[in-house]
């Protein structure tokens, strides 16, 4: 599964684009609809995207080749050019900036897995930076980084492209992230996915109780698909709770 950044601005158009890529088993880190704001994204994620889809026609002082450009500068980042201009004088622009692909509009799903197949065969595997916090993570509060010690940390709740952390205080902190993203940098011996839209501590789960543990006096499902993992983590005495 790849990370997809999408850089477009005619709404309906961005949104087939997240169906179809997401139909594809792919993930949309986020949708801006200029350049003002996809470079904004791009310096709030955690990690890089993993190939980005650029409108060439963008509004506001950058165009889309404009956008590409300050990608592969200040991210490195690969894109594939999403355009309905397919004029010599545009094509031969859009080749200066050295796209992965150029997928011309309207397009179809199909057009859309091809562009991306493509573009993916020679993006390179990321490999995550080394931590200097191998202990924490720093979440965005406000104009201010906070630092949040794993050992602080209850459960985290996805909310779409966002999760919430819920702290031993009681303080909530909202990231800029996927549940999946954010996972990635917990630790896997401390934290545990016990459904689609939660992690929990493990040494924080307090009560199992059928379909749901307790953690710091609040109840949290546990999708069927992780009643196994979860079940294999703890030092059960006697048998499974049914």
């Amino acid at each position: 599964m790849a990370q997809i950044l999408i850089v477009e601005d005619e709404f309906i158009i961005a949104e087939h684009l997240r169906s179809i890529v997401e139909g594809l088993g792919h993930e949309v880190v986020g949708v801006a609809d200029h350049a003002t704001d996809a470079l904004k994204l791009l310096r709030s994620l955690p990690m890089m995207p993993t190939v980005a889809l650029l409108d060439i026609t963008l509004r506001g002082e950058l165009d889309g080749i404009d956008l590409a450009g300050r990608l592969r500068a200040e991210f490195g980042l690969p894109f594939v050019f999403v355009t309905s201009l397919a004029d010599a004088a545009t094509v031969a622009r859009a080749k200066q900036a050295h796209p992965r692909g150029y997928l011309v509009k309207p397009f179809d799903e199909h057009e859309v897995f091809v562009a991306l197949e493509m573009a993916l065969a020679e993006a390179p595997a990321p490999s995550p930076p080394a931590l200097l916090t191998p202990t924490s993570l720093f979440v965005r509060d406000r104009k201010q980084l906070v630092r949040v010690d794993f050992g602080d940390l209850y459960w985290l709740e996805a909310d779409g492209n966002y999760t919430t952390l819920h702290t031993r205080s009681g303080t909530r902190y909202t990231a800029v992230a996927s549940l999946k993203q954010v996972e990635e940098r917990l630790p896997p011996a401390d934290f545990l996915r016990i459904h689609k839209s939660y992690i929990v501590a493990v040494s924080r789960i307090t009560i199992l109780d059928g379909q749901t543990v307790v953690v710091a006096g609040r109840s949290i499902p546990v999708g069927r698909a992780y009643q196994s993992a979860l079940m294999a983590r703890l030092n059960l005495l006697g048998g499974p709770v049914t």
